[in-house]
């Protein structure tokens, strides 16, 4: 039997199980989701919060269990959801990438079991699940009874409510983008009304300086929280009013950290840490994994959300799950360690994978020559985020707040519950080798166990995108070297000189992913001083049919003193539209200091608009533009409508 019908057997046989396990008229709870975006747990009064008041939020934490160690597997939207939707972890399925759409097999959408097992499902407003335009149109209809979008004019978004239900227990996921980025992304502070949060009665999170334009998007993310407990009353309402609320779970949670600089999109708890408070009436208190009114330690993580509600119906979660149910009929034993990644922030490739137990995080960086403050078109509309880049090429920056802007380690450590915030690296600590060693087995085993497919440059997935084939099936059909695959990676990021043959073989490798990775790993040798001489292979593989192969070679080319002819050559792919040639010439930094002119024509006369605003970020970090002229007017007035957008819409999914 070959792999596509095993595949096929195995869910046929998994559909069949769940009506067998569950009669529909079972008396079990509904489950609802009340889904926000982009906030930590500090933004809300449940984990001590005492600049503003959610007293709806506080009836769920008062009634049900608080959630200490909530994980969101990925630190953006697309990636966090798309491990939600999936009860696994994005990187198994190549939707790691945020945001590109990606080709899944079916089984990838946890609501159809329960569906399946008698509950009547529905989503209002986002979804963002990474995959393409015609795997939505399949899928959506399997997932999901009904779906819709935010609420449009005088057409409503779906609910619970709908006749179609009948006298199902349901299942409905609403989310609420008030508190998006998008809120914050005025480019200036000047274009916003004052908040009703005072930004100097506040007290900042220490991992972003205390500038007044940080505390003005830190109270403007506030007013947003207020707003979105406005929202959640709004369905505790609706509960009772319809007799619901005493056979109704509620899950009320974040879907990653907040808009802070170094928040959202980065691999610290700041972006993988989320809010997560659990509702149970009377009657299903007992499947909640403490006593009402009280808080948890308890490790959890996205992927385990699509176990645990199965779990909760009284149906046993596929074995392709990789999460695992921590509530209900099959609950099991807690959870050692989260595990969470990071692949992009928009066009820059700059894995990484964190391991978490609750007392330390540990980051495993695989290209650590890159910086993590690369611009990009979206956070950098935030006016904290270009206060701070304004305090650092100001050389006002204290030690702690430097390093968002300097080339990472390899390995970093912290303690979560000294230093949640990620300020304090022990990774070279002596006292906390054991540690160390423990932590950084567990993520090379992880990558391995979940077949981890998020080291694809994205001009690799983009090929079998169009040839409509799915990473997650592609891997396990063709005999793929995963396993060589995660070593090369591995090697890549140490900046071992003894490596260095191994790279220059790999160089010489069929697939361009593994081209890419060899030729990042000779990067990082020179980077480091330490790739004695140029080997030809390198200067060969800068004229990589790969794009991808052809930029890192050519950065390479620069680290180990070829500048002229490693600038040139990124000069001119971006001068193609290559804008993973860009993220390169920015972390160049003062090396490209000689090719400014060039960079200026990009920025004025490139015909493609993120190539444009790249070089802008370019010229700014030169002094050459203001923190104002990094965005095009079209670009600004677009922000200012979203900003009032999110403000005026506080409710845009309703019950």
């Amino acid at each position: 039997m070959n792999y596509s019908i095993s595949l096929l057997f195995a869910f046929l046989v998994s559909i069949q199980c769940f009506g067998s396990q569950v009669g529909n008229n079972q008396d079990r709870p509904n489950v609802l989701f009340l889904v926000v975006e982009d906030s930590s747990p500090y933004l809300f009064p449940a984990y001590g919060n005492k600049s503003i008041k959610t007293p709806n939020l506080d009836f769920i934490a008062q009634n049900g269990v608080v959630f200490n160690n909530a994980f969101s597997n990925g630190p953006q939207c697309s990636p966090a959801r798309s491990s939600l939707i999936s009860g696994s972890y994005a990187t198994t399925y190549g939707c790691d990438w945020h945001r590109n759409g990606n080709v899944v097999p079916q089984q990838y959408f946890f609501p159809q079991y329960l569906r399946k097992a008698g509950y009547f499902c529905v989503n209002a407003g986002k979804t963002d699940y990474n995959i393409t335009k015609e795997a939505q149109k399949k899928y959506y209809k399997v997932a999901w009874d009904l779906n819709s979008g935010n609420i449009n004019g005088d057409k409503k978004n779906v609910s619970y409510n709908d006749t179609l239900r009948g006298d199902k227990p349901f299942f409905a996921q609403f989310n609420n983008a008030t508190t998006h980025m998008s809120r914050m992304t005025t480019v200036s502070v000047d274009y916003r009304k004052p908040t009703k949060v005072d930004p100097n009665s506040i007290e900042l999170p220490p991992h972003v300086p205390d500038l007044p334009a940080i505390r003005s998007d830190f109270a403007l993310h506030m007013d947003g929280v207020v707003s979105a407990d406005n929202w959640v009353g709004l369905f505790l309402d609706d509960l009772r009013e319809k007799d619901l609320i005493d056979n109704t779970i509620i899950f009320f949670f974040s879907d990653h950290g907040g808009c802070l600089p170094r928040g959202k999109a980065f691999p610290y708890e700041t972006g993988f840490r989320a809010a997560l408070m659990v509702y149970a009436p009377e009657k299903w208190q007992h499947l909640l994994p403490g006593k009402v009114g009280s808080r948890t330690d308890r490790l959890v993580q996205f992927a385990d959300f699509g176990p645990t509600l199965l779990s909760i119906a009284g149906a046993l979660p596929p074995e392709h799950m990789q999460g695992k149910a921590f509530m209900g009929k099959y609950g099991e034993g807690q959870r050692e360690h989260a595990y969470c990644f990071r692949t992009n922030t928009g066009p820059h490739f700059d894995p990484s994978r964190s391991a978490l137990d609750g007392k330390y995080q540990y980051i495993r960086n695989y290209t650590p020559y890159k910086v993590h403050a690369l611009k990009q078109s979206f956070q950098w509309g935030m006016p904290a985020q270009t206060a701070w880049d304004s305090l650092y090429y100001a050389g006002g920056c204290n030690s702690e707040h430097q390093t968002y802007y300097q080339d990472k380690p390899m390995e970093q450590l912290f303690d979560s519950e000294e230093d949640p915030f990620g300020l304090h690296n022990l990774a070279n600590n002596p006292e906390y080798q054991d540690v160390l060693i423990k932590m950084r087995k567990k993520v090379a085993s992880h990558i391995r166990s979940s077949w981890d497919i998020g080291f694809l440059p994205k001009e690799v997935r983009d090929e079998l995108k169009k040839q409509n084939i799915a990473l997650y099936d592609w891997v396990r059909q063709n005999n793929y070297p995963i396993e060589t695959l995660h070593l090369l990676v591995e090697k890549a990021s140490m900046a071992d000189a003894s490596n260095k043959e191994f790279f220059v073989k790999m160089l010489a490798h069929e697939k361009v992913e593994f081209r890419f990775w060899a030729a990042s790993g000779l990067a990082n040798l020179a980077f480091n001083g330490i790739l004695q001489d140029v080997p030809d292979e390198l200067i060969l593989a800068a004229t990589d049919q790969g794009k991808c192969v052809r930029v890192t070679a050519a950065e390479a080319l620069v680290y180990a003193g070829m500048k002229k002819k490693g600038v040139g050559i990124l000069i001119a792919q971006a001068q193609k539209g290559n804008t993973m040639s860009m993220s390169a010439l920015e972390e160049l930094g003062d090396s490209i200091e000689p090719y400014l002119p060039e960079i200026e024509r990009l920025a004025r006369n490139s015909a493609r608009s993120d190539i444009r605003f790249m070089a802008r970020g370019i010229l700014m970090n030169f002094g050459r533009l203001t923190h104002k002229e990094l965005f095009e007017e079209e670009q600004v007035n677009s922000f200012i409508k979203n900003h009032k957008k999110r403000i005026r819409e506080w409710a845009p999914t309703r019950p």
